[in-house]
């Protein structure tokens, strides 16, 4: 219905933005992913929505990118999965950390996320691997790295990274031939 919303980023937290339109500010829940996308307040920002309604109340979900609105749409097709378990999901890794889990059958990964059980984690892989395969096929060979990659940015973070730094270095680190999390810290400190 609302496909996106420009304007003037009116203020942001960690989970919520509030962008003005028209005079109008709206008020979008958000992923810490989309968090550290957004520019500073004050500036022009553009969020892609998602609107849900529910017997007596709209929620308007905002995200930096289509493909992260994409992927919690498949999220909450989910059986088990709302929206909240959703944008906590997304709030925990990157999107394409997330499709990568997801293609390679890595439940585990996605269980590392608090409020994500074994039987949430098995039923996303089990109904959204055909999903993501199709949109992205080059994800399906995955990179091998299923444990050391999360344990890499997790220490990168500990170090001070925001998580889209952290996984920016660790994938520059992936691409420079490292393999395991010693390998992928130390290359990500390096500069390039």
């Amino acid at each position: 219905m609302i496909e996106f919303v420009e304007g003037a980023l009116a203020a942001k937290t960690t989970s919520q933005a509030v962008v003005t339109v028209g005079g109008i500010g709206l008020k979008s829940m958000i992923s810490l992913s989309t968090y550290d996308d957004l520019p500073a307040v004050g500036e022009t920002t553009r969020l892609w929505t998602h609107l849900q309604l529910r017997e007596d109340e709209l929620h308007l979900f905002g995200f930096s990118t289509r493909e992260e609105r994409q992927l919690f749409q498949h999220l909450i097709s989910v059986n088990g999965v709302g929206p909240r378990l959703a944008m906590i999901l997304l709030s925990a890794a990157r999107p394409e950390v997330i499709r990568r889990a997801v293609a390679e059958g890595d439940s585990d990964r996605l269980k590392s996320v608090p409020r994500i059980g074994t039987k949430i984690a098995e039923r996303i892989v089990l109904e959204l691997k055909k999903k993501v395969g199709e949109e992205a096929p080059e994800l399906a060979a995955g990179t091998g790295k299923a444990r050391e990659v999360p344990q890499a940015v997790t220490a990168l973070c500990a170090l001070g990274f925001t998580r889209a730094e952290a996984e920016k270095a660790v994938d520059g680190a992936l691409k420079r031939g490292g393999a395991s999390v010693e390998e992928l810290v130390k290359l990500a400190l390096r500069t390039p």
